[in-house]
C-alpha cells in the first residue's frame, strides 16, 4: 500500500507543470514590452507632471478623451447598477405577489 502511494505521489509529481503556461512566455526572459512603455511615458508625460495645470493646456485633446471616457464609463456603471437594482425591485415584487396567492 506505500509503494502504491509512493508510485502515485511520483506519477503526479512527474506529470504535474511545475509552472503555469499563461501564454506570456518564461519568466526569466525579460521581453516585456513593459520598460519601454514607462519610458516613453515618463519622457512624454514626465515633464508636464511638475505643472498640472500645462498638462490639459498643451494636450487638449488627450484630456477630453479622457474625461470623455471617463464620464462613459461612470454613465455605463451607473445604467449597470440601475439595471441590476431594478431587477432586485423585480423579483422581490413578483416574490410577493406569489407567496400572497
Amino acid at each position: 500500500m506505500i509503494f502504491r502511494a509512493i508510485f502515485w505521489i511520483g506519477l503526479v509529481a512527474l506529470l504535474m507543470p511545475h509552472e503555469p503556461d499563461l501564454g506570456f512566455g518564461r519568466p526569466d526572459a525579460g521581453n516585456s514590452p513593459l520598460p519601454e512603455v514607462a519610458t516613453w511615458a515618463r519622457t512624454k508625460v514626465g515633464a508636464s507632471l511638475n505643472d498640472p495645470s500645462t498638462l490639459c493646456r498643451y494636450n487638449t485633446d488627450a484630456c477630453a478623451t479622457t474625461v470623455s471616457l471617463l464620464d462613459d464609463v461612470k454613465m455605463a456603471t451607473v445604467r449597470g447598477l440601475a439595471s441590476v437594482k431594478a431587477d432586485i425591485d423585480q423579483n422581490g415584487r413578483n416574490k410577493l405577489h406569489s407567496s400572497g396567492s
